[in-house]
Parts: structure tokens; sequence; C-alpha cells
């Protein structure tokens, strides 16, 4: 059935469909901005809780005002808070890859941070008729008021800078997923493709050597050919099939072949009941019985016995494929029908999926071994 003994033939799993899903839809942008306002407000509304609840001893009118020119000073830092997310935004200052442009940002920050003590005295004016400024200490305090702000909107920057990188980091990797499913989706396709080619080839050498022999079952053989292509035709369209539906190309296959080698080729058949819509990529049973067909009744002088099962095993099917005979080491065979079934069950099902090749008690077993999936 191949050209050297007992083989694995094993290729790279492919994102199973819960990463195709998740690779597939990205972060709607109304709740990137619903988790934004809900940060800041959280974030803003606990400073000036905490705030408020460390500056006020007694409650009365002046702790009061003393509290709503706390809060409205945090209103405003919310405000700038906001506008310098716009800046930086359009700048695109900390949204990009690469070193930030450190001097730019503290010197806007220190901008910052005065405009917000500014707000600060505001405030005081306002709801405590500037009893902040006639401190006469208020003027030592400024710049240390200047300082903590700058200290506030420094960790505002830093926190927002973190979930723009990791934000960023995700949609990258989910760009790598959706190039990798790309590449695996156009491989599986190519795969598929070279499948028909190659079993319409083996066919055609089929019909050409029954011509000779007789005619009318040329025609029969021809009939049946036709059958199996549009088989083969529908298949194309989807990445699996059922078993049963597999099962039913390969005896008119089998049957096709059959007369051709008339009493030489014997077949049996035992699939396990209860796996008719299991599924599994097209024309995969199918390559594994024309390389029995192939290496095993061709050469055959006389009668090869064909022994093609289906078999549960835990959470896993097991297909197997057997033919009398020998692993030649000499075949001239290319083996691309067993590498690109093995190719196409990793892609579709992962490390789980393989093919087997082995010679076992004067047989020649090839085994495919996949989840128990329904088609």
């Amino acid at each position: 059935m191949s050209s050297s003994p007992s083989t694995v033939l094993d290729s790279q799993p492919v994102p199973s469909q819960a990463v195709r899903a998740s690779a597939s839809h990205r972060r709607p942008a109304g709740a990137s901005n619903r988790d934004y306002w809900l940060c800041q407000l959280a974030g803003w509304g606990g400073l000036a809780v905490f705030s408020v609840l460390t500056s006020i001893q007694d409650m009365n009118e002046e702790a009061f005002r003393f509290a709503l020119a706390k809060t409205s000073c945090m209103v405003s830092g919310l405000f700038l808070s906001h506008l310098w997310r716009q800046f930086l935004l359009r700048r695109g200052w900390i949204d990009r890859n690469g070193a930030f442009p450190v001097r730019q940002i503290l010197g806007a920050l220190a901008v910052i941070s005065v405009v917000q003590t500014g707000f600060l005295v505001v405030a005081d004016i306002v709801f405590r008729h500037g009893a902040l400024l006639t401190d006469p200490e208020i003027w030592f305090l400024l710049p240390f008021l200047v300082l903590l702000w700058f200290a506030i909107f420094m960790v505002w920057t830093l926190c927002y800078a973190m979930v723009l990188s990791r934000r960023r980091a995700l949609r990258f990797e989910l760009e790598k997923l959706e190039l990798e499913v790309s590449i695996k989706d156009a491989e599986l396709r190519a795969l598929q493709a070279q499948v028909n080619p190659h079993f319409f080839f083996n066919s055609l050498n089929s019909i050409r050597a029954l011509i000779y022999q007789d005619a009318d079952a040329a025609a029969k053989a021809v009939s049946q050919l036709g059958g199996i292509m549009r088989h083969s035709l529908r298949a194309g369209q989807v990445s699996t099939v059922r078993l049963a539906d597999e099962m039913a190309a390969v005896n008119a296959y089998l049957g096709m072949e059959t007369i051709r080698f008339e009493s030489r080729l014997h077949l049996t058949i035992g699939i396990e009941p209860g796996l008719d819509d299991v599924a599994l990529p097209p024309m995969a049973l199918q390559t594994l019985v024309e390389n029995a067909v192939k290496h095993g009744v061709e050469p055959s002088m006389g009668v090869c016995e064909i022994r093609i099962a289906a078999r549960r095993d835990g959470e896993h099917v097991v297909l197997s494929v057997a033919n009398q005979g020998w692993l030649a080491e000499a075949s001239a065979s290319t083996r691309l029908g067993l590498a690109n079934t093995s190719k196409r069950l990793a892609l579709l099902f992962g490390p789980g999926a393989t093919c087997t090749l082995a010679e076992q008690d004067g047989w020649v077993i090839a085994t495919i071994t996949l989840p128990q999936v329904q088609a």
C-alpha cells in the first residue's frame, strides 16, 4: 500500500471551531466605551468619596460646602482626564508600537496638573467663598497640590496605557489567528483539490485496462465512475461528510474494481452500528481503499482480501482498511493519498486525529483515528 514500513503520518493542528469563532468576532466599540466610562466613574467617584471622608470631621454647613468643593474638583478631574484621553488618541502617543514620547507626555501632564489645581481654587471660591485662599500657608501648599495632581494623572495615564497595550496585544493575537485560519483553510481546500484528480487518475487506469477485456463491463464502470465523481463534487463543497455517504462512494468504487478483478478481489466490511453520522474528510476512506486495491489486489496473482472496519474506541472512532500483502520497499507509489489524508485529518480535527500505516502478519493495515464528531 505504500513504499515504506510502519509509518505515522501527522501534521500540525489547526485552531478548533471555538478558536475560529473567537478569531472572527472583534469586541464591539460600544462595549469598549462602556467599559471606559465605568472605569472612569468608578475611579474618580472612589477618589471623591475617599477625599470627602478623610477631610470632613463634623457634619455642618461648612463641611457640606467643603464636600461640594471636593466633589466638583473630582468632576473637573474626570473632565480633564477625558480630554487628555482624546488628545492621546489623536496624537497616537501611547496607542502605538515603539517608545513613548516621554518628554511630551510629562510636559502635558504638568499643564493638566496646573489647570486642575486652578479648578480646585475656583471650586473653593464658589462653594467656600475663597476660604482656602485666606489660609496664609496655601501659597506654600500650591506646589504640593500641583505635584499631587501630577501624580494622580500620571497613574491614570499609566493605567490607560496598560489597557491600550493589552487591547493591542489581543487585537494582534486575533489578527494572527485570523491569518492562521485563512492559511489553513486555503491549505485544506488545496488538499481537497488534490484528492479528486488522484482518485480520477487511478480509476481511469482501471477502466483503460477493462476496455480491452469487456466493453460492456467498461461502460458499466464508466457509469459507476460518473456516480462516484458526482459524490466527489458534492463532497468538495464541505469539509466533512458522513461515514455512511463515504461508504456509499467506497462501495461504488469497489463495485467498479470488482468488474476488473472479478474473483481476485474479496471484500469484507464490518461497520459497528451507530457510526453512520460520524464526520470524516471527504474521500479519506476512499483513498485508503484505493491504495489497498492498487498495492494489494492489483499485483496479486491470486485472491486478495480487503477488510474495511469501523469501531468506537472511547471518544474516538477507528477506521481501518487492511489488505493481504506486504509493504514494498521499492514501490513507485508517491504516497500522496496517505500523506494527503493525514494532513486533512490534522487540519480538521487537530492532533487527536491520525493516519497510520503498518504491516502485521501478512496484512498491510491503514488506520484512521479521529474524534467522534457528528457530520
